[in-house]
């Protein structure tokens, strides 16, 4: 049995979602005025057609969307005012994979853990029991994305828990698992719920795993909850009917005649798969109903049929969007605490009349959660400001605000330096022979380019083409695919902040592009026996043009959101206008508009400044040049934390 408090978790009240759609620009209405409540413990099922409104109003609880009207709280927090407390405390798992694929599966958890804010040890501690839970020792040193689908999705699940969190979002978890892990996820939800008090939200499409995982379910069409009650009130509105499931041979639809015959004895409705019929008749026409189906449409017309009691499945089709509930005002107080587990079919409900099913609009305390008694409303409210009055100081501290960005920076950074690692080889590779190529043949262009002069403005252009080549194409396209993929979703459903991410995704490609700063320098003086002048400023100017550069890769990814434009743009920037800019080419060579352009873009600066610092002239050109790579800096890492939707909407 869920333990439960009497607390509401989430509250929802008049909730309203709308957005434009379309080149007339129309006005849709994702949610519609829709309400509310979930007890904490409860297991809670969100069923719906694909555009009924669940990914939004899912969105919405974790504050990754902002309502139009209407208001969200959960545990007393209001998500809208404070989503971060609000992400502290949910665990997601959303359709798409997660991120750390390219991790182990045991630092996948281990790391979810603490950017969730756990200790260390509690993180290892509940690593270890997850690992055990899910059956996934003889994996947890193996790379994620080497998993197959359902492993991989088991994995996503336990990233989900991680934390120990007071809610549970889960969106299709079942997804590509066999039976036995199916049933794996349940009780594993099911412990939750009633040991932990654990309150889970569950979208699907699967009505009948919903019926025997969920305590109540709310069905959503067009925006709006067409109906909401446990599973077994919401099967009252089908009555005492008897339901037959009709397989035709081959998948083959019924013919019109076949349908008006079945519809004299019951209602016809068209089910999951082709070729399968859910009928609906009255107990007293069963006989009849068995003898059109044996008789005339005959056994070579039909593959199989069964007989059994409705389930939630012919509810929800029943409601999807051709007819709602009878206009019936909910009863007084609120509904019937769900006893024991789930109702699966052929349970009867718990003794007594359950309540009618609640209706879109019913006012919320006819909707009160499971367990929360009519009278009790002010121990509720009390729980809730208690609860917001414990979440204000803490987002008050300033010390644990700089604990909780530097944790997150800290596994954010190790994430990116382990995923890394599996091209590192070939792109330290490219680093390094990339520019060695570019210093020796460039300086056999012609007669010879290899006086000091031309040698500074090759080596030069190199080190800074090959920072360009890693710091903007690569980094801006590692962005496109966290978005493209669906993993920009899941970092922005952590309690983490945007300064944390933008930091690690950046400095974690300081490693890969520092060599082939310094390699165009050794190759040249090996070559040509040159000596450069190594200044102090080196220190300044190495890190400060990768810093650069990464910074306009980052802010072109997040940007833009086409991955084929992202190519495309990162590639004319450097494969086009870094050739026709003065970077490889002394700016007196260059037609006056290459050279303004060259100077409009950040490769230009570092160059020049890489060459001031080779030969020892630190004046007022080498001054501007850093005044505006550190200006390029900001601007690039500032236009990234603004353009990367930690809010989708």
């Amino acid at each position: 049995m869920p333990r439960n408090d009497g607390a509401t978790a989430i509250e929802v009240r008049n909730l309203t979602r709308t957005y434009q759609s379309g080149k007339n620009g129309d006005l849709v209405r994702a949610n519609d005025d829709v309400t509310f409540s979930i007890a904490r413990g409860e297991v809670f099922g969100l069923l719906g057609a694909n555009g009924a409104g669940k990914t939004t109003l899912v969105s919405q609880m974790l504050g990754l969307v902002r309502p139009t009207s209407g208001s969200i709280r959960v545990e007393g927090v209001d998500v809208v005012a404070d989503p971060e407390s609000v992400k502290a405390m949910t665990g997601f798992l959303p359709q798409t994979g997660l991120s750390m694929r390219l991790v182990e599966v045991r630092r996948a958890l281990h790391y979810t853990g603490r950017l969730r804010g756990q200790s260390e040890p509690e993180a290892r501690r509940q690593t270890a029991e997850l690992i055990e839970e899910l059956g996934l020792g003889g994996v947890a040193d193996r790379y994620v994305n080497q998993l197959s689908g359902g492993m991989m999705r088991l994995v996503n699940f336990g990233m989900a828990l991680m934390g120990r969190t007071k809610l549970l979002i889960l969106d299709e978890p079942t997804n590509e698992l066999d039976p036995h892990n199916r049933r794996l996820i349940w009780d594993m939800v099911a412990r939750r719920s009633a040991s932990d008090g654990t309150t889970v939200v569950l979208v699907t499409h699967n009505v009948l795993e919903a019926e025997k995982a969920v305590h109540r379910v709310a069905v959503m069409h067009g925006g709006r909850i067409t109906a909401l009650g446990t599973p077994g009130e919401l099967k009252e509105r089908m009555g005492d009917k008897v339901r037959m499931e009709l397989f035709v041979k081959d998948g083959d639809s019924l013919r019109p005649h076949e349908l008006d015959r079945l519809e004299m004895v019951g209602s016809v409705v068209p089910g999951s798969r082709e070729g399968t019929y859910l009928i609906h008749s009255d107990p007293e026409a069963t006989p009849d109903l068995v003898k059109v189906v044996t008789g005339d449409l005959g056994m070579g017309r039909v593959d199989d049929f069964r007989l059994t009691r409705p389930t939630l499945e012919d509810v929800y089709l029943s409601l999807d969007g051709k007819e709602q509930l009878d206009d019936r005002s909910a009863p007084e107080g609120t509904a019937p605490a769900p006893g024991g587990a789930p109702e699966t079919d052929g349970t009867p409900e718990s003794e007594g009349t359950p309540a009618a099913p609640q209706l879109a609009g019913t006012p919320l305390d006819a909707a009160a959660p499971v367990g929360t008694a009519a009278g009790s409303g002010a121990t509720a409210s009390a729980a809730a400001k208690e609860q917001a009055q414990a979440v204000a100081p803490a987002r008050a501290r300033p010390k644990e605000r700089a604990r909780t960005l530097l944790v997150g920076f800290k596994y954010l950074w190790l994430e990116q330096m382990l995923e890394v690692r599996t091209t590192w080889t070939w792109s330290l590779l490219f680093g390094l022979l990339m520019p060695v190529a570019m210093v020796f043949g460039l300086s056999r262009i012609g007669g010879g380019l290899n006086d000091a002069s031309s040698l500074l403005y090759i080596v030069s252009g190199a080190a800074i083409f090959s920072v360009a080549t890693e710091g903007i194409a690569t980094l801006a396209q590692r962005i496109g695919v966290i978005k493209n993929d669906g993993m920009m979703v899941y970092y922005a459903s952590l309690p983490i902040s945007k300064a944390s991410f933008v930091a690690a995704m950046v400095l974690s490609r300081l490693l890969l592009i520092m060599p082939g700063l310094i390699t165009p320098m050794i190759a040249a003086g090996l070559m040509y026996d040159v000596d450069f002048t190594i200044s102090p400023a080196l220190v300044l100017v190495l890190p400060l043009s990768c810093l650069a550069l990464s910074a306009i890769g980052l802010a072109i990814g997040t940007l833009i959101d086409s991955m084929e434009l992202i190519v495309v743009i990162t590639n004319l920037l450097i494969f086009v206008l870094l050739l026709a800019a003065p970077v490889l080419i002394p700016p007196d060579s260059l037609p006056l508009p290459l050279r303004v352009l060259g100077y409009l873009l950040p490769p230009t600066y570092a160059a020049d400044a890489l060459r001031h610092t080779l030969s020892g002239d630190l004046g007022a050109a080498f001054t501007l040049d850093i005044a505006v790579l550190a200006a390029m800096t900001v601007f690039g890492l500032a236009g990234a934390a603004r353009w990367i939707r930690w809010r989708l909407a």
